[in-house]
């Protein structure tokens, strides 16, 4: 059965166990090297690269690493698309992409530009708010794709929204960026695909063999993160209440009890730490 069609590409959840994670392929070309104070060379394909989270034509790319976050990277482009690819293995980094999605901001500016970019993100939606969502991007569904749709419990959702300057709107018409991850254990890769068309806002300045800026961005405390955060600890805390003597010390205790006030430890949680870096780029020009 072939999954919903439309704007948002879906991948059925109970699917992706069967795709063989290849990481190893990015990992055995050569020990990764660190991007700092170097410009990052991209690499030519001539060829469109299936974005589908799996690293096996990334076998001629030499992966960097990101020392911080633990990141390993690699770059390619065409004349039409830049490529780029992140494997994750430190549970710590991976701990709220989930939540967050990753920003990756793309200019040709060599200062680190916020205002132009993309936001990747994966969503599990019900099969009512799938639908809801395909209708809203303008996709017509018969009553009988509806029915369809309904029959499995959830939907693994790979979405893109556009970064633009504040006050600012996407462009019409704007050409789709796409990413796809994969996860085994504790290793996840992400691929995604980002037209050059969609750098410096469509100027059409962007051509193989130009220099960009790209920042990576993900992670950090949210409001669902919160909110998941404090209903634990409100259920924990009434348990403990309900076998606890009472006490009038009035000191806090690591749960936020007592006279203290409530304990924000959780901001300095370092598996909600937020992680960022930044790379100059070079992007490949035909045959290079």
């Amino acid at each position: 059965m072939s999954g919903p069609c439309g704007p948002e590409e879906v991948v059925l959840t109970n699917r992706r166990s069967a795709f063989i994670l290849a990481a190893a392929v990015l990992v055995a070309v050569s020990m990764p090297l660190a991007a700092k104070d170097t410009v990052v060379q991209s690499v030519w394909t001539a060829a469109p690269l299936t974005v589908d989270g799996v690293a096996q034509e990334w076998d001629n790319a030499t992966p960097l690493f990101d020392k911080a976050s633990g990141a390993q990277y690699a770059l390619k482009n065409d004349g039409k698309d830049l490529y780029i690819i992140m494997v994750l293995r430190d549970a710590v980094a991976l701990s709220t992409i989930d939540y967050t999605g990753m920003k990756i901001y793309v200019s040709a500016a060599t200062a680190k530009n916020r205002d132009t970019g993309v936001l990747f993100l994966q969503k599990q939606l019900t099969p009512d708010e799938l639908i809801a969502s395909l209708e809203k991007k303008g996709e017509v569904l018969t009553e009988d794709r509806k029915a369809e749709i309904r029959k499995q419990k959830s939907y693994s959702v790979f979405l893109e929204e556009a970064i633009v300057p504040k006050n600012a709107a996407a462009a019409t018409g704007a050409e789709s960026a796409q990413f796809r991850s994969m996860k085994k254990g504790q290793v996840a890769v992400y691929e995604f695909k980002i037209p050059l068309s969609r750098v410096g806002q469509g100027t059409g300045a962007i051509q193989p063999g130009s220099d960009l800026r790209v920042g990576f961005e993900w992670g950090g405390m949210t409001k669902q993160i919160m909110k998941n955060v404090m209903a634990d600890r409100a259920s924990s805390g009434s348990v403990a209440r309900g076998g606890a003597v009472s006490s009038d010390s009035g000191f806090s205790d690591s749960g936020g009890e007592g006279g203290g006030g409530p304990d924000f430890s959780y901001n300095r949680d370092p598996r909600y730490k937020k992680h960022a870096f930044w790379i100059d780029v070079k992007l490949a020009s035909q045959g290079g």
